[in-house]
């Protein structure tokens, strides 16, 4: 056995036992991505109008934050996905981790008007790449190939117990000590996989620096790009980005307005959590048995079928909203993770992933940016809720159009 197939089999752990083997990167992975960047489109909701309160900015104007976030994080993940390839998950996370909990300590104690408080979300998204899905992802993919699926299903259910979590403590936060005290909340939370990361076994960066990369199955980038499974993957996951995320953080702020508490309506927003924390183990479980289109493109109708059912119902129908919209926003991360490890394969998967989620990002930014500008134009949601509604059809028929994949990548 030659020394880059040791090395090799070091990161690509064999299917048996690969719970045994790889439960401690799995629990470093989902509490990463419940409080890395991603957490941040969570809280937004719960801090708009405070904001507003005190500084008299729009909705638009203050969800442009989730805008150059998202493309500060489009700009630094190709940069921070060939990292990821190289030097290994652990060493891009102990410097991206302290960067990202910086940030969010700037913005609690220095946010003084829109530009700042725009530029250190900009900071965030690009400082606070290595915090993003893309990285937490990938220490799965290393570690899971048989079961994946339902490891990166319990991953993207980080992120649902954060947003089933973080709005509701949010509140709280706010309602006792202000907007300021919620940043500096979510500081500390950061801060958790740093001291994880050093009991996660994660692969050695050495390890991973010294393997011949040219020996793992899969694409290669500059293969990759030219076939039409990547390009679609970058359209559906544009337009699921766009659709999915453009009402998380109208939500409260919705239903604030038509004269819920806040408090309250911070809780119903959790929902959105409720439905992926459910959603994502039990998806990415049925992605390992069976074709992994079928079964999200019926969620993604679901999750259409709520942003239609809040346009005609109005907030009575909020609770059951934001479950389809939670059961489709657990599809939608697990499915892009799966589908692009499948499709591209373990060579190059950090830089490959990387586009499809700044792509992702790209999407989930414009969103809520235009939702937000759409109601201070109009008073009303109704436009943003029937385009969320298109785009997720339209994803959904593009999907159908992928060829079968190999599960043996």
């Amino acid at each position: 056995m030659t020394q880059s197939q040791t090395l090799e089999d070091k990161v690509v752990v064999p299917p048996k036992g690969e719970f045994r083997r790889g439960w401690p990167t799995l629990v470093f992975s989902t509490i990463g991505a419940g409080v890395g960047l991603s957490a941040l489109g969570y809280i937004l909701g719960t801090l708009v109008v405070p904001l507003q309160e005190e500084f008299g900015w729009g909705r638009g104007e203050i969800n442009l934050a989730s805008l150059v976030s998202s493309l500060g994080l489009a700009a630094a993940l190709p940069f921070v996905g060939k990292l990821l390839d190289r030097f290994g998950v652990k060493r891009v996370a102990l410097i991206s981790i302290p960067l990202f909990v910086v940030v969010l300590t700037l913005l609690s104690v220095l946010t003084s008007s829109l530009m700042t408080f725009l530029a250190f979300y900009a900071m965030a998204g690009f400082l606070g790449a290595g915090t993003s899905a893309v990285t937490y992802s990938k220490a799965v993919v290393e570690k899971f190939n048989k079961n994946r699926g339902i490891a990166l299903g319990i991953v993207a259910g980080g992120l649902g117990t954060a947003g089933l979590l973080l709005p509701p403590l949010m509140g709280i936060v706010i309602a006792n000590g202000g907007w300021r005290a919620a940043y500096l909340t979510m500081a500390v939370l950061a801060a958790l996989p740093f001291v994880l990361v050093f009991f996660a076994r994660l692969s050695a960066p050495s390890a991973v620096v010294a393997i011949d990369r040219t020996t793992l199955p899969g694409l290669t980038l500059r293969t990759a790009v030219r076939r039409r499974e990547f390009w679609s993957l970058c359209v559906v996951f544009f337009l699921l980005g766009w659709a999915l995320l453009t009402m998380i953080p109208h939500f409260v702020p919705l239903l604030i307005d038509s004269g819920v508490d806040p408090v309250r309506a911070a809780f119903l927003s959790s929902l959105v959590g409720v439905g992926t924390v459910i959603a994502r183990p039990v998806i990415g479980w049925l992605f390992d048995r069976f074709n992994a289109i079928y079964i999200a493109v019926p969620l993604f109708a679901a999750a259409a079928l709520g942003c239609l059912l809040l346009l005609w119902a109005g907030p009575g129908a909020a609770p059951l909203t934001a479950l389809l919209i939670g059961i489709g926003f657990g599809a939608e991360i697990d499915l892009m993770s799966y589908l692009s490890s499948r499709y591209f394969g373990p060579r190059a998967f950090g830089a490959l992933y990387s586009i499809v989620y700044s792509v992702f990002m790209i999407g989930s930014a414009f969103g809520p940016v235009m939702a937000g500008f759409a109601f201070d134009a109009t008073g009303t949601y109704s436009i943003p809720l029937i385009v969320a509604a298109s785009m997720m059809a339209v994803a959904a028929v593009v999907l159908l159009t992928l060829p079968r994949f190999s599960k043996d990548s």
